[in-house]
């Protein structure tokens, strides 16, 4: 009785009451009160972090909110890359642009002229805010730029106010023409004066000059600056100085080759002298030797006669001959003339006569000067 009694006392203990008991038609998921306690973690027990994705597994992934420990090492068997520095685009803010603008076309409102705008350059100390590409500038007929240049408002003002008063006056008179075209021209670059490293800034960096290798006219004619200047003020001077020195050589040649004959009669002619009363025969010799001395030297110093060949003419008269410059063409003269024409509307003409660089080319160029503009 005893062990029936300590068997039912423990099966008390073990078992839950029988109302909390499921019943065989109850939910099959409903967990046993005594399984749901064993399941329950505990309140001072974390739970296990959660699964991570692939993209937040990645050793690339950076979290969203930034810490000490919280970019993740990069993975040694793949050098990380720097990233990349995006340069600060440089920009005109846009009033200056607006400004500019409406300051070219003030400008332009009396200057008959073509042009398209462009969108404002700026690059370190280059650039500007209002660029036009100029087609042509005049009317009736229009000068085209061919190829069109790219250049301030300014400098296409000035162009229109150089062809009305030197280009068509000068190309009517020379050539009974009209200028149409401006052949190679070239406006903005940004570089220093002759590309020099050292250099201040080229007036081109600005797009505030122009280079003109030519002008074609209505009638067809083409005049090029290289070919239609012709020779310039040190060329005649180089040429001058090659022929001078081309002739003292030759005279000198020939200075030493006489001197040996002179150094032979010399001592003859002494003799002669103190011999004259005795040998009478020897001083009549020497005296028709004399004079036909000075028959030689005046020869020399008159110009030669009618007929002379060249051979017997003076070489100092020859040399100064070929030094002399040719008579100008039609072409060096209109280029002269517009050159000077344009001292006026710009700030610096450079032309042949500058020097070789400019040789092939006008430049013109809006460089503010408190007198009269720079015209070489």
């Amino acid at each position: 009785m005893s062990y029936v009694v300590m068997t039912g006392l423990l099966l008390s203990f073990a078992l839950p009451p029988l109302a909390q008991m499921p019943s065989p038609g109850g939910s099959p998921g409903a967990p046993a009160p005594g399984r749901e306690a064993l399941a329950r973690p505990s309140p001072s027990v974390s739970p296990a972090p959660a699964a991570q994705s692939p993209a937040a597994a990645s050793p690339s992934a950076v979290p969203a909110s930034g810490g000490a420990g919280a970019v993740a090492p990069s993975s040694p068997s793949e050098p990380s890359t720097p990233a990349e520095v995006t340069p600060i685009k440089e920009e005109w803010p846009a009033e200056d642009v607006a400004r500019a603008r409406e300051q070219c076309m003030h400008l332009l409102s009396s200057t008959p002229a073509d042009v398209e705008w462009m969108e404002p350059v700026k690059k370190g100390s280059c650039g500007l805010p209002a660029p036009i590409r100029l087609k042509s500038v005049g009317s009736d007929p229009k000068i085209v730029f061919d190829p069109p240049v790219q250049v301030n408002c300014r400098m296409a003002a000035a162009l229109g106010t150089w062809a009305k008063s030197s280009l068509q006056p000068e190309a009517k008179q020379r050539f009974s023409s009209q200028v149409v075209r401006i052949v190679g021209a070239s406006g903005y670059s940004c570089r220093n004066i002759y590309n020099l490293p050292n250099a201040r800034l080229s007036q081109h960096a600005l797009a505030n000059a122009i280079d003109i290798g030519g002008f074609g006219l209505a009638n067809g004619r083409v005049v090029g600056v290289l070919k239609g200047w012709g020779l310039t003020e040190r060329d005649i001077k180089a040429q001058a100085k090659a022929k001078a020195v081309a002739a003292a050589k030759s005279k000198a040649e020939r200075a030493k080759a006489g001197g040996k004959d002179v150094q032979t009669a010399v001592p003859e002619a002494a003799a002669s002298k103190e011999a004259r009363a005795a040998k009478t025969t020897v001083a009549a010799k020497a005296d028709l030797a004399e004079k036909a001395g000075k028959n030689v030297t005046r020869a020399s110093l008159s110009p030669p006669a009618a007929g002379t060949s060249k051979a017997t003419a003076s070489p100092v008269a020859e040399t100064a001959k070929e030094a002399a410059p040719a008579k100008p063409t039609k072409e060096a003269l209109f280029l002269r003339a517009i050159h000077s024409g344009a001292c006026g509307p710009f700030g610096t003409v450079l032309g042949p006569e500058a020097n070789d660089p400019h040789r092939n080319h006008f430049h013109l160029d809006l460089i503010p000067r408190r007198n009269r503009g720079y015209c070489e």
